[in-house]
């Protein structure tokens, strides 16, 4: 007869047999402790608690083994083995990844996150894979064998925002104690070879202005402002009469991109651009659609285009840019005209100096004269010096 107990030990563990997978998992109990359970699966070893109290049933995956050791997996354990008997336990330890996300890690972020949109872009990636699994019954081996196989489909900046969000729904179950740590801890991220550093010329600076003014329409104005706010479009065409100060010197966004609401002090060609517009504004929006009733203009893609097309074909170039492309040559003339780095991330709201240095290119004749200046410097003691 198959014993249903086991010892708690790891020779044990890697001895003991694995289902195939898609088979059903093996459940083991704990010699001497029967409420202890472990679970083996084809690729993981789940460690938990299966008990009756008082005619109910409890169930939770506390951890997984080896990343969590049997002495710490004893002492939780025991821990909430006896929240259950003073009736402290959480049924909602057991939930299902899909039930916590929708119920509540989506309703979280729609309140905090401005870029909702894509969280559920993502979340429809995550949900094949992870939705129909208990919460606590995750492993960061499965975690990190899902971003594998993602990133042989997509980007390694894509892969990461999808760890991101694996690594939120996880943090929050641990804010909410439900579970001891997020499996996604210590997970590195995939190296981005996608950061763009395309920044437009002097002259197509020039002509992309004077393309802009010429159109004069609410996109090309929505555009215009952008490029000399370094603000996102998204930010730029969701502007309201109110979050404005009157004399328009102080722009109030009450959420960006990270979540977060900030005060933006306006320059003199934005407050012209916001006058122009708000005078000619029918409702409450600063860049109103003429084709939605009580809408703003939705994002001004095809004017970009029509822009960037006459910018190309004056200058002769061929490498096309985009609408954030505007944001990113705001961030590299204000890092050349300033040299600093923290007074450029705080005016694109950047949380870290990182994704900073990753918009703020110096031209490259500027780098050329630092470097040629600098070696100067180092050599002036040394003007006999041959090489």
């Amino acid at each position: 007869m198959v014993s249903r107990t086991i010892p708690f030990t790891a020779s044990i563990f890697e001895s003991h047999p694995r289902p195939k997978s898609g088979q059903s998992p093996i459940v083991k109990r704990r010699e001497g402790v029967k409420y202890q359970q472990v679970t083996f699966y084809a690729n993981t070893i789940s460690l938990g608690i299966s008990k009756t109290f008082k005619g109910q049933r409890f169930n939770e995956v506390i951890g997984h083994w080896p990343e969590m050791s049997i002495s710490t997996f004893d002492k939780i354990a025991r821990e909430r083995v006896s929240k259950i008997e003073l009736g402290y336990y959480n049924k909602a330890a057991s939930l299902l990844i899909g039930d916590f996300f929708i119920d509540y890690v989506l309703p979280m972020m729609e309140s905090r996150n401005r870029d909702i949109e894509s969280v559920k872009t993502r979340w429809r990636r995550v949900a094949p894979f992870f939705a129909h699994q208990a919460l606590g019954d995750v492993s960061k081996l499965q975690i990190t064998q899902f971003l594998t196989e993602l990133s042989t489909q997509v980007k390694g900046s894509t892969v990461n925002r999808h760890l991101s969000l694996l690594s939120r729904i996880f943090s929050l179950a641990v804010e909410l104690e439900l579970l001891i740590v997020n499996p996604c801890k210590g997970i590195k991220k995939w190296p981005e070879n996608n950061i763009r550093d395309r920044v437009l010329s002097d002259d197509e600076l020039r002509i992309y202005i004077r393309e802009a003014i010429h159109i004069n329409s609410f996109q090309s104005k929505a555009l215009l402002f952008s490029l000399i706010t370094g603000l996102r479009i998204g930010n730029v065409i969701d502007i309201r009469r109110e979050m404005l100060s009157d004399d328009l010197t102080l722009l109030t966004l009450p959420m960006t991109k990270n979540g977060k609401s900030y005060r933006v002090m306006l320059n003199e060609p934005a407050r012209e651009v916001l006058k122009s517009c708000a005078e000619l504004s029918w409702n409450g929006w600063i860049f109103p659609s003429a084709v939605k009733e009580g809408a703003h203009i939705a994002y001004p893609r095809s004017c970009h285009e029509k822009i960037r097309d006459v910018v190309l074909q004056s200058t002769g170039g061929s490498e096309s840019f985009n609408i954030h492309d505007l944001r990113r040559t705001y961030a590299s003339r204000q890092l050349m005209l300033t040299g600093d780095a923290r007074l450029v991330q705080s005016s694109l709201f950047h949380q870290s100096i990182t994704t900073t240095e990753r918009y703020a290119f110096h031209q490259q004749s500027k780098l050329a004269e630092a470097s040629q200046s600098t070696a100067l410097s180092l050599l002036s003691g040394n003007s006999e010096l041959r090489l």
